[in-house]
């Protein structure tokens, strides 16, 4: 949002509406809780010598007119009714910009009105509830061509038969995903969700978000479901929510950084190659505000956490704990599948898996039937695969490992 603020320094909310010689235009990121100047705008004050131009109030108000909220130390009715007009906001108060924009944005955050977590998704959607895991179905589209970190077990495929994520027969075009719907529709009517889950990262290429609005405005009954590493989420919130996305799947595999880098080789952040604990530590940052902002949006966050015996086993409730607090709702631990760096550390057992499970669940609800998924899967999970029919005959594209 854009708010205008009357001053003279760029530093103190000091000009009554009508004197003012100038305003500063504040951008805020009401998600992320940032905000930044962008320019400082000549006004003409209506108020000069004690004599009032109405005239000049209604240019005044123009100079704001793309403002939601108007700051100024003073104002009088004529000058409130010409901002009203314009639909924007009017704050009396004197003080520093930089106190009250945080004043401010803790009570946008606050006063923001959460979509409600609606029970649909809980009951519809075949990875959240057991009753309906045999009965409704699930169609990923493989959209998303790249990746932004590198975990060490992790080997993204091009392929037609393993059975694990990051793995799909090619990247469809997102032009082609509308039609891709309706198809597995015909072929699967049992589907109820729409999600994209790689086979890289979801938010690491702007596809995702593009493909789930053309998808929504075709089929907005059918549930949007994104899985993410989590780095690119914080600040995508309300495009996501624009979009139609109503359950968000995050991988947190660490909130300690040293941990995190026994985990992911490095991360790739506004261009920037990352490791070691800095490239840790910035991650898990990452993860749990981009959580914390889908929660507040009223998003159902589940989180996967890969259990990897002798490197996170131990980990597991504090990061159960963290991610509880950041607004997740529920935990899927899945096992390591040993290969890449990681070849030579063994699956966990199912005591070892039913352990984490037990020290997660004092915090978080588990989900305890993931079939990993491929990233093109289509159709009821572990009763039918309707993706080899699906994208029959057709040339997908390839890859990108960057």
């Amino acid at each position: 949002m854009r708010v205008a603020v009357a001053t003279t320094d760029g530093m103190v909310i000091s000009k009554h509406f009508g004197k003012t010689p100038e305003f500063c235009i504040i951008d805020i990121d009401e998600f992320s809780g940032t905000w930044k100047i962008t320019e400082r705008r000549v006004n003409s004050p209506a108020c000069r010598e004690g004599e009032h131009d109405d005239r000049a109030f209604e240019k005044s108000a123009d100079v704001v007119a793309d403002c939601d909220t108007v700051f100024v130390s003073k104002l009088g009715p004529r000058a409130r009714m010409a901002l009203e007009r314009r639909g924007i906001q009017v704050l009396e108060i004197f003080g520093f910009i930089d106190e009250t924009l945080e004043k401010y944005i803790d009570y946008l955050r606050k006063s923001r009105p959460k979509r409600p977590k609606h029970r649909d998704v809980m009951t519809e959607h075949p990875c959240f509830s057991d009753g309906s895991q045999k009965r409704r179905g699930r169609l990923h589209l493989p959209v998303s061509r790249s990746c932004n970190i590198q975990c060490r077990f992790c080997v993204r495929a091009l392929n037609k038969n393993e059975n694990r994520p990051g793995v799909s027969g090619g990247i469809l075009p997102a032009g082609e995903a509308v039609e891709t719907v309706s198809k597995a529709l015909s072929l699967c009517p049992e589907i109820t969700v729409v999600g994209i889950a790689g086979p890289g990262d979801a938010l690491a290429s702007p596809e995702a978000i593009e493909v789930f609005r053309l998808v929504h405005e075709k089929f907005p009954n059918l549930i949007k479901c994104l899985s993410t590493n989590g780095l690119a989420l914080p600040g995508k919130g309300k495009a996501l929510d624009d979009a139609g996305v109503r359950s968000v799947t995050v991988t947190v595999n660490a909130v300690d950084p040293f941990i995190a880098d026994e985990v992911v080789s490095h991360i790739v952040c506004d261009g920037q190659v990352m490791r070691g604990t800095e490239a840790g530590r910035l991650l898990i940052e990452r993860q749990l505000w981009g959580i914390r902002e889908v929660s507040d949006i009223g998003m159902i966050v589940k989180v996967n956490t890969v259990l990897i015996p002798t490197i996170n086993d131990r980990h597991i409730e504090e990061i159960a704990q963290a991610v509880k607090e950041a607004g997740a709702s529920m935990h899927n631990i899945i096992p390591l599948i040993p290969q890449h760096e990681l070849s030579h550390i063994p699956a966990p057992t199912c005591e070892e898996l039913g352990a984490a499970r037990d020290a997660a669940g004092k915090h978080l609800t588990q989900f305890r039937h993931c079939q990993h998924c491929r990233a093109d899967a289509c159709g009821v999970p572990g009763k039918s695969d309707f993706s080899g029919s699906l994208y029959a005959g057709r040339i997908l594209e390839t890859f990108s490992h960057g």
